[in-house]
């Protein structure tokens, strides 16, 4: 009796985090003879009330968002813009509203709308390029992230985030300073990689019928781990994650501006074994954190960033992305999963042809 009541008061005591409302995921059941079993609760490496720096921006979000980033903007905009360049981009804020409602819903990234737009436009792939990674960073690693970090922390996993960006960086940093693909090459891929994503997200959904929900948790594999922390970090699991990011940031990121943020996802959803939606957010986040370090390098090395296109395209992008949580729990993770399947094959089909 002593041990039953013991157990009860370990219960009773069991602090159990509410980021991201899963109240089954800290369980231990009470046998018959008093001894404790279940599920331990995890040390949540990945949660940001357990980094003071994420619970502060988690508890800040709110006035980051508004005010001190619009005034920022209002600054920028001062300094950089003049009569004509107004002029001349007064469509991007429609356009960055699309694109960020889009790149933050799914893990395609802004440039999936960007390049091919600005291509039909004229404007050369490596610049459109160069537009995208600088417009991703704000849209996906900034707005993106706050609006994801006060919607619904508990479905970014953090524990993948070091093996998708990490890599990447040091890619994209040698591929962005070393292009060598031609422009119709990169179309080419950027086409062929939209495809095969397609395939493997469209066959994942027929596979479980749209309907692969277990105790609220939708996932194109069967194996899940319910959590958004990593528990099974093999070493072979872990260099796939890296050898994976490292090749879309050395090959896609540079050449077509996006690439990461899907990979992400798919390492996410296969290698990890996360949950769609914890696989399809942290894929978004990292495709904006990737984007940073090509960012830094058109704008200050080669100097080929259309500064007030981007400028003008920034209040679109921050709209969207502050809109794009609402949609995503609106629509719910497989409408959500349908619609990237569909952007994507509409996207090959747009490099392909045009």
């Amino acid at each position: 009796m002593s041990q039953y009541k013991a157990s009860m008061e370990r219960l009773a005591r069991l602090d159990i985090d509410g980021a991201n409302n899963d109240e089954d995921e800290n369980l231990i059941s009470v046998d018959v003879d008093g001894s404790t079993k279940g599920v331990e609760p995890d040390d949540r490496p990945s949660t940001p009330n357990h980094n003071p720096l994420l619970s502060w921006l988690e508890a800040h979000a709110g006035v980051i968002m508004m005010p001190i980033l619009p005034l920022l903007w209002c600054a920028l905009f001062l300094t950089t813009m003049d009569r004509q360049s107004i002029l001349s981009a007064w469509a991007m804020p429609l356009l960055g509203i699309c694109s960020a409602s889009l790149a933050n819903a799914v893990p395609v990234g802004g440039g999936i709308v960007f390049v091919p737009v600005l291509g039909f436009f004229g404007v050369k792939l490596q610049l459109g390029t160069a537009f995208a990674v600088a417009t991703m960073t704000f849209g996906n690693g900034v707005f993106g992230f706050l609006s994801w970090l006060r919607k619904d922390p508990g479905s970014i996993a953090w524990g993948a985030v070091p093996y998708a960006v990490l890599p990447a960086w040091i890619g994209s940093a040698y591929g962005t300073c070393n292009l060598f693909m031609t422009e119709a090459a990169s179309r080419h891929l950027f086409a062929f990689f939209c495809v095969q994503v397609a395939v493997v997200v469209g066959w994942g959904l027929y596979r479980n019928g749209g309907t692969n929900e277990k105790d609220g948790v939708f996932s194109l594999v069967d194996d899940i781990i319910r959590t958004e922390s990593i528990t099974d970090r093999t070493p072979m699991k872990a260099l796939i994650a890296i050898l994976s990011s490292f090749t879309a940031g050395t090959i896609l990121v540079p050449h077509i501006g996006i690439g990461n943020a899907m990979t992400t996802f798919l390492v996410c959803t296969f290698v990890w074994r996360l949950p769609a939606k914890s696989s399809v957010v942290t894929g978004i986040l990292v495709g904006g954190w990737t984007s940073a370090v090509p960012f830094a390098i058109h704008l200050g090395v080669i100097g080929d960033v259309p500064v007030h296109l981007w400028v003008m395209g920034l209040p679109g992008v921050y709209v969207g992305a502050r809109i794009a949580p609402l949609v995503h729990e609106r629509l719910g993770i497989v409408t959500v999963l349908m619609a990237f399947v569909v952007f994507l094959l509409g996207t090959a089909a747009l490099m392909v042809f045009t």
